[in-house]
């Protein structure tokens, strides 16, 4: 049964972003705020999922290896992610850098951040909570789940070492001690960042009110603007999903990064188990929102996710299911097609891997892009039981130029899927778990 006729599927794959430029130009004030407050928590689900496989990514590979082999990880993926803006840094563009990392900052969903001052030497700002370790802390992951998200031995928390990677790269590049964090001793989440602006000769690189403009994100913005009686905010609407840019696609080259050293260093058996035991375990985070959604409310999740995953995409309906046809999917597709963020990814350069070698976890094809394997791991999560909310097709993306296609299967729909997508990952029809017969 159809749910969507065409033309519906054409609006539910237009950007809110767009939606709410129609209704500021219709003067639709209900409908403008209502597209403006979805547009502030538009990557939520993005965020949590990328927060919560980095901090399990982190501690999986100290509880295996040991912390120091984790910092010869960190240390190795997180130079390339700050070198072009260390670069920007020495070069004397103080100002923009640092507008740019807070930027990062005040995107993640959850953060709360308050500027604390500027005196000429250092600006400083309180993270009360940041959207990634400050709020695991606050929910109390890791007292709820310790084999993911144990402090390390000095007592930072799990995800908090990750950002101190990347600053320690960062400040290296600089040859220079610039950006630091400093965790609270008595709030559990809160945190202060600090930039000094070497070189500056006691010049402020902030005026006025700039330093409390720069916490706020473009939907703030535009709400603070609109409560004021000023309607002159199009520039803020316009593309709105891109502001999140460069924490989603630091976030994915990091994976990538990370994924890439540990394929290198344990082989493919072990990115087998990790990718079980990081991502397919944070995803399963998401199932509850899934049994929560009719097949409707499903759509439009994923219609809006892949927007602020950056991807290009149309939708279509089949009987039993929903494809996104994504041209390309914002992570990674773009990753394959080397058009990330700064524009420094290329698969191959010796730190972003391409697996040579067929493996489930590849779909079983040679030279396959390592970001896409936790694709197909969750695809045979997926197949043993669980929802059928976000099946690849792994063999659709066999080039940079093409597109990817992910499968919504409709609730009551039988589970069945195409063999060939079964084989894709080592499965077969008679093998896979009742429920999910081949076609």
């Amino acid at each position: 049964m159809r749910l969507f006729r065409d033309e519906d599927l054409v609006e539910e794959a237009r950007p809110l972003s767009d939606r709410a430029l129609d209704a500021l130009e219709k003067n639709d004030s209900e409908r403008l705020h209502s597209l403006l407050n979805e547009m502030a928590v538009g990557h939520r689900e993005l965020h949590l999922l990328a927060v919560h496989w980095l901090a399990r990514m982190f501690s999986k590979i100290r509880c295996d290896f040991g912390e120091p082999f984790l910092d010869h990880v960190l240390t190795h993926c997180m130079a390339p992610l700050v070198a072009p803006y260390a670069e920007q840094f020495t070069h004397g563009h103080r100002k923009a850098t640092v507008a740019e990392l807070i930027g990062i900052f005040r995107s993640m969903a959850g953060t709360d951040m308050v500027p604390l001052g500027e005196d000429g030497a250092e600006v400083v700002f309180a993270l009360a909570p940041c959207g990634g370790g400050g709020r695991l802390c606050l929910e109390g992951w890791p007292q709820a789940l310790p084999e993911h998200y144990a402090p390390c031995e000095d007592g930072t928390p799990i995800f908090c070492h990750g950002c101190k990677a990347l600053q320690r790269s960062f400040n290296e590049a600089c040859g220079a001690t610039v950006w630091t964090t400093r965790l609270s001793a008595s709030l559990p989440g809160v945190c202060e960042m600090r930039f000094r602006n070497t070189g500056a000769n006691g010049e402020r690189l902030f005026q006025g009110l700039e330093l409390f403009e720069l916490t706020k994100t473009r939907v703030r913005q535009a709400l603070e603007k609109l409560f004021a009686g000023d309607r002159n905010i199009e520039h803020l609407i316009r593309d709105q999903q891109y502001e999140w840019l460069p924490f989603h696609d630091l976030f994915v080259q990091a994976a990538t990064y990370i994924l890439s050293a540990v394929h290198r260093e344990k082989g493919i058996e072990y990115l087998d188990t990790f990718l079980a035991a990081t991502y397919d375990s944070a995803f399963a985070l998401l199932y509850p929102l899934y049994d929560a959604m009719d097949d409707v409310g499903l759509v439009r999740m994923f219609a809006r996710v892949w927007h602020y995953h950056m991807a290009k995409f149309r939708i279509e309906e089949e009987d039993d299911r929903f494809v996104f046809v994504l041209d390309p999917c914002g992570s990674g597709g773009r990753l394959f097609r080397s058009e990330m963020h700064k524009g420094g990814f290329r698969y191959g350069d010796g730190r972003a891997v391409l697996v040579p070698d067929p493996h489930n976890i590849t779909f079983n094809r040679r030279m396959f892009p390592i970001y896409c394997t936790h694709c197909a791991s969750t695809n045979r999560a997926q197949f043993a039981g669980r929802p059928f909310m976000f099946i690849i097709d792994g063999h659709a993306q066999m080039e940079p130029g093409m597109p990817c296609r992910q499968y919504l299967y409709k609730k009551g729909a039988e589970k069945r899927i195409e063999p060939r997508i079964l084989a894709q990952v080592g499965m077969s029809g008679a093998a896979a778990p009742e429920g999910c017969r081949g076609s």
